[in-house]
């Protein structure tokens, strides 16, 4: 190659990637449910999985096609103040579609003589955001554009959060065209639908963002690769699909380190991808994997510590985790429903449960130093 090429590969939280795998179909259908009209259910979905699954990706490029499609797109974390974000998003995408009146806030109303007073200036508001977000709607809906909110890091415990979900549940009553796509954590999408105050959000359709298949990651890597002007060996290819163990993040991760160890060459070899492999591990553990495994309780840590047993087998069964801590099958209960809200393991029928994040069970055999002579004594 006469010179460096740059790196396709974009393991950065959020950046749509050149080839997005796996995630098509859903795509499709709130594409379309956008386009289908006010009450199409796909209008209201939530993304559910564990950190690294692309969730926050998902969401980016919902967005960016939707943008594309001519509807007006604002994105927002559930934090305090998201109300107040959204609608400055909303008016500054949408100015050339919104009346002076509709990019103003009342700020004063006299009776009897009905005198409204008005400034764009948001600190001097004395409307609510239901009807700001009602006139901007309506403007929007009047020039045949709808309106996306997206909402990543979903968290019952924001007030602002629940007050979005009431709103919009109005909207959707009102026939606005508008649409509402969140992602969040598995246990923190567990504990918003919860909440009775809500309750409306449980007919969302929920996407349950599975590990990708193999040979879509193969597609995937082929393409990014080629698509920058370099090769990739078919034996390397085949390590660097298996290796991510269908986890977008880690597509990213051992792509970028991969194209990184010989960029002189215009093919990547199966010596790249082993070191990259490597290098993406190390990474994975420190961005995904410390972060998971300190937010874990002792129980929680004593509970996949037990399942650490059956390595020869791809589930555990609770009897045999409750005999090696000691505990009931109801206690046990308690620590399984946690863990599965958390991504981290998975029912596997009745009675069993396994690893769901993957490759969470080597770093954590590794973490704890449990060996399973140890194990057996518990």
């Amino acid at each position: 190659m006469s010179h460096q090429q740059i790196n396709p590969f974009t393991p950065t939280f959020g950046s749509i990637p050149l080839q997005m795998a796996g995630r098509g179909k859903i795509i499709t259908d709130i594409l379309n449910g956008l386009d289908n009209g006010p009450g199409d259910p796909n209008r209201a979905s939530i993304f559910v999985g564990a950190r690294g699954s692309g969730k926050t990706v998902l969401l980016a490029k919902i967005a960016e096609e939707a943008s594309a499609n001519g509807w007006i797109s604002v994105n927002v974390n559930a934090v305090p103040d998201m109300l107040d974000e959204i609608l400055i998003q909303v008016r500054d995408n949408a100015k050339e579609f919104l009346t002076p009146e509709s990019l103003s806030y009342i700020t004063s109303i006299s009776l009897p003589g009905v005198s409204v007073s008005r400034s764009m200036n948001q600190s001097e508001r004395k409307t609510t955001w239901r009807s700001d977000m009602t006139m901007v709607l309506k403007e929007l809906n009047k020039q045949g554009t709808g309106l996306l909110i997206t909402v990543d890091e979903v968290n019952v415990r924001v007030e602002e959060m629940r007050s979005l979900i009431v709103n919009f549940q109005h909207f959707i009553r009102e026939r606005r065209d508008i649409a509402l796509i969140m992602a969040g954590l598995p246990h923190k999408v567990s504990s918003l639908l919860r909440d009775d105050s809500i309750s409306f959000l449980r007919r969302a359709f929920q996407h349950n963002l599975e590990p990708i298949e193999e040979t879509e990651v193969r597609f995937s890597l082929k393409k990014t690769t080629e698509s920058a002007g370099r090769s990739i060996e078919s034996d390397a290819l085949d390590l660097a699909s298996k290796s991510t163990k269908g986890f977008p993040f880690m597509i990213q991760l051992i792509g970028y380190h991969m194209w990184r160890q010989r960029q002189e060459s215009e093919i990547i070899s199966s010596e790249d991808v082993v070191e990259g492999i490597h290098l993406a591990r190390n990474d994975l553990e420190r961005m995904i994997f410390e972060t998971t495994y300190r937010e874990l309780s002792e129980k929680d840590l004593a509970f996949l510590s037990a399942m650490l047993c059956d390595s020869g087998s791809d589930y555990s069964t609770i009897s045999d985790i409750c005999k090696r801590m000691d505990i009931s099958s109801k206690y046990a209960g308690i620590y399984r429903k946690r863990l599965i809200e958390q991504g981290i393991i998975g029912s596997r029928g009745h009675g069993k449960v396994a690893f769901e994040l993957p490759m969470f069970k080597d770093y954590l055999r590794n973490r704890v130093g449990v060996v399973l002579a140890d194990l057996e004594r518990l």
